[in-house]
């Protein structure tokens, strides 16, 4: 069923994140993650940086309202309203400003909500920068990670439901599926847009950016390193997409990964099955295990 779904080829475009101050946490990604900002309404605000964008708005401080994936033309959007309908699955509209209006919207077990669309034209623009400075440090926006306390219910979902392809497991018995903590999909060739991690609790878990080799990680970090702000996890490797990473958090107490090196997986290639253990989630040092 897998390899039939019409989500294949989709790519992470943007997604929200909100906030009880949204002003001061658009300035703390456009200072921390090079994004330029423009206003999109009351409270509300496009950020933009090379091969990223954010929305930022007023809500509950934390809070990750949808998550919106591009796809590649108007037919492949026609397919995947299809074979979601087919499923009986219920369509919501579309909260993305960035999208046009007929971006298919989908809400999973768990709550999270998925927005499959092409991007509008005519959104505002932000002036050429040719000056070193966060906003000239690639990092394009890759990945979204959620956490869940029913993965088997989410992984049904995504996998039989949503068509994401599976790349990689973690389990408590790697021969045992029942005993799975930790799922990895793609949604194109690269490792992973989309994961999900067993935990005590529904929450947000952490998004990612990707750039280009490891000296951007390096200078990722030296940029951290300018705003005072301490590495949380990292540097390290990881085991299932054998990235380059580190993360820090935000604000809110939500993780960011900048990620060099994702593996590229063709379409056809089977999922493997890793040990839940620190060394899997960072082959370098210690590992981040949910709770």
């Amino acid at each position: 069923m897998t390899t039939l779904s019409p989500i294949w080829p989709a790519q992470l475009d943007h997604l929200r994140l909100d906030s009880n101050d949204p002003s001061a946490l658009a300035d703390f990604y456009a200072t921390t993650f090079g994004f330029q900002a423009s206003p999109l309404g009351a409270d509300v605000q496009l950020l933009q940086g090379p091969g990223r964008r954010l929305i930022i708005g007023a809500g509950d401080p934390g809070a990750r309202p949808y998550h919106g994936y591009r796809v590649a033309d108007r037919r492949q959007l026609h397919d995947i309203r299809s074979s979601l309908q087919t499923k009986g699955v219920n369509i919501e509209p579309s909260p993305s400003p960035l999208f046009d209006e007929d971006a298919v919207a989908v809400r999973d077990p768990d709550g999270w909500l998925s927005v499959f669309g092409l991007p509008r034209t005519g959104l505002p623009s932000h002036p050429v920068v040719n000056t070193h400075s966060a906003l000239t440090l690639s990092g394009r926006l890759q990945h979204v990670v959620v956490a869940t306390d029913n993965l088997a219910r989410m992984t049904a979902f995504y996998e039989d439901i949503l068509g994401f392809t599976p790349s990689d497991y973690c389990s408590a018995d790697v021969h045992d599926p029942t005993t799975r903590k930790v799922a990895f999909y793609r949604s194109d060739p690269e490792h992973h847009s989309f994961a999900v991690f067993s935990a005590s609790e529904v929450r947000c878990d952490h998004h990612a950016y990707e750039v280009d080799s490891w000296n951007d990680i390096r200078d990722w970090a030296d940029h951290m390193s300018s705003l005072q702000i301490k590495l949380w996890w990292g540097p390290g490797r990881h085991g299932p997409g054998n990235n380059l990473f580190f993360m820090i958090k935000d604000p809110h107490g939500h993780q960011v990964e900048i990620s060099a090196e994702l593996e590229i997986m063709p379409r056809e290639m089977a999922p493997r099955v890793w040990p839940l253990e620190e060394r899997s989630l960072n082959l370098w040092g210690p590992g981040w295990i949910r709770d």
